[in-house]
């Protein structure tokens, strides 16, 4: 893996996707931080599904589908004018269909938009492809970041948001690569104490490990340029065993407020999606996970 290079990552303009859940009301409140962190302008969408609607509850106990779209409406507005009393700038769109992650990404390569937002849902069992039908389908196809917020992520203090401990979790594959461009620059935004780690198989003998652990710690190094430690503090870690389990433990043992992994079909950290990994990460994390393809 080529040595990387100090960069700044530039955060203009943001989209909040919301469903109006707690999660998502959570994930909100990310959004407008970061984007006082950065002056970001900020696109705040929902995508209305009426079929889903008339198989819902609502529908089953009477809410007509017109008082549904106008809700959603009034929710738009009302972050819309929670954004805007921060001083941000900020616009609102509703949006229509049965593929809500096709609107959100048009609505992203239209605005130019440099990073994504949206809360994630905890789901277990076979429910975990539930979570992957619109988080799963963002992470996989958008042009910029994913930032997921789950429900057992912390709620971010009033005011800037600065990402002091971070998480970057790497496989060495290309996609980790750029993804540990966008964790340095955040890093370097906050002069984070950033931790480069690899997660290695469990069945391995002691000096086995101790050979491969030196190994990768080896690779790991590689990857920081020298100038790198005159604004944020890297360090490198090897874990051992279930690859979402480490990095969960790992990020909670260091009180990281960011976890940064890289993301792609042919990635291994969605490869397995069905097992699990990527969605017991975004579901399980105590704070926001950042995915970059």
């Amino acid at each position: 893996m080529p040595v990387l290079q100090r960069v700044t990552v530039s955060v203009k303009n943001i989209l909040l996707a919301t469903d109006f859940s707690p999660v998502s009301e959570k994930a909100a409140s990310y959004a407008k931080a970061l984007a006082l962190n950065f002056r970001s302008s900020v696109e705040v969408a929902h995508v209305f599904e009426p079929s889903r609607m008339i198989s819902s509850l609502e529908a089953v106990l009477g809410m007509p589908v017109q008082q549904k779209r106008r809700d959603c409406v009034q929710g738009l507005e009302r972050l819309r004018r929670e954004f805007a009393a921060d001083g941000l700038e900020v616009a609102s769109c509703l949006l229509e269909g049965h593929k809500p992650h096709d609107g959100l990404l048009k609505v992203a390569e239209q605005q130019d938009i440099d990073l994504i937002v949206a809360g994630t849902h905890s789901r277990s069992g076979l429910e975990r492809l539930v979570l992957g039908s619109v988080a799963e389908q963002l992470i996989r196809k958008a042009a910029c970041p994913v930032l997921t917020v789950g429900p057992h992520a912390k709620v971010p203090g009033d005011g800037p948001l600065v990402f002091r401990t971070m998480v970057y979790a790497t496989d060495f594959s290309p996609e980790a690569s750029k993804a540990a461009v966008f964790a340095l620059s955040f890093a370097q935004d906050s002069g984070a104490h950033i931790y480069f780690c690899y997660v290695a198989g469990a069945n391995t003998s002691s000096e086995e490990k101790k050979s491969l652990d030196l190994s990768f710690k080896a690779g790991l190094k590689k990857m920081i340029p020298e100038s790198t430690y005159e604004w944020c503090t890297p360090e490198t870690v090897v874990e051992h065993g279930n690859a979402s389990k480490a990095i969960l433990e790992l990020a909670g043992r260091v009180g990281a407020d960011l976890i940064v992994l890289g993301a792609r079909q042919a990635s291994f950290w969605l490869t397995h999606v069905e097992h699990g990994l990527t969605p017991d990460l975004l579901a399980e994390a105590t704070c926001p996970v950042m995915t970059v393809c």
